[in-house]
């Protein structure tokens, strides 16, 4: 039986595959994958409310997220609210790969909500 030759481009990506799987193999980094991917730009405090759990649990959580590249933080001010989470490309491809059938879910997260002006 032959073994299968990998050159390094082909290890290389298939280990950021694997790390990438991993990461998202636990259910509080799952939810907040998905709620990321559902609500681009989401702030943390929205993602800590919306999970239900600890600033500093999901902190821990996001910064797996964020070292497997499939969540990117955006540093900004808009009041009180200093980050934005989105997914990444890779993010994005691992989304599409395991969610092929999976629709966004409909609703607008709080903050787009809170910072949208009504029509008149």
């Amino acid at each position: 039986m032959q073994k299968p030759h990998l050159t390094l481009d082909t290890e290389t990506e298939l280990l950021d595959q694997l790390r990438a799987y991993t990461a998202l193999d636990n259910p509080i980094r799952l939810r907040a994958y998905i709620l990321i991917h559902d609500a681009p730009g989401l702030p943390f405090r929205e993602i800590v409310k919306d999970l239900g759990v600890e600033s500093g649990l999901l902190a821990y959580h996001v910064a797996v997220l964020k070292a497997a590249n499939v969540i990117q933080v955006d540093y900004q001010r808009s009041g009180r609210e200093t980050t934005a989470y989105r997914l990444t490309k890779r993010g994005e491809e691992i989304y599409t790969a395991m969610f092929r059938k999976r629709r966004a879910h409909p609703r607008r997260s709080r903050v787009e909500a809170r910072h949208s002006t009504p029509a008149r």
